[in-house]
């Protein structure tokens, strides 16, 4: 199963995608950003995200198409904003008629690290532990693996909750 992961953002959104096979091993197949110009307008930010994450839809075919789920107590106009990525990054996937599933921050950190409230650094360490060095590459930026570990993540805490439903299954 070919698992596109988004760790949605207004400035940067982070994307990974993440086969999964039968036996439960996962690799990492691609992953990258899609930024907008921070000083731009709105509604110009985004269609660059809904264009471009229906381009990442359309160029790799995923299966599914997982979200993490966007929770900001303190500040409402970020939560507003990131909300409205969401919302065109939904209708890219929608376009693309391509499942969508959601997870929450906490879920994601626990499925991957063991600890619900675990830190973003972390998360990174476990994700280059899960996947392997291949995470990283020439042509990405360091910042830009730190922008998209958190989409990996979300792929592949899919993939292991699969999994193990699976096994639930089998027993």
């Amino acid at each position: 199963m070919l698992i596109l992961g988004i760790d949605p953002g207004t400035a940067t959104t982070g994307y990974g995608l993440v086969e999964s096979n039968a036996n439960g091993t996962s690799k990492v197949v691609k992953w990258g950003l899609i930024e907008t110009d921070k000083n731009g307008f709105k509604e110009k930010r985004l269609e660059k995200i809904y264009k471009e994450t229906l381009k990442v839809l359309k160029d790799n075919s995923p299966d599914l198409f997982v979200m993490e789920k966007v929770f900001f107590a303190t500040n409402a106009k970020t939560a507003i904003a990131v909300g409205q990525a969401q919302g065109v990054m939904l209708l890219a996937a929608s376009h693309a008629k391509v499942s969508v599933v959601e997870y929450a921050p906490a879920t994601i950190k626990k499925v991957i690290t063991g600890n619900g409230r675990a830190k973003k650094k972390e998360v990174q360490k476990a994700i280059r532990k899960l996947l392997g060095n291949h995470v990283k590459s020439e042509k990405h930026k360091k910042t830009h693996f730190d922008n998209a570990a958190d989409a990996l993540a979300v792929a592949l805490t899919h993939a292991m909750q699969s999994k193990r439903v699976e096994e639930y299954k089998s027993e």
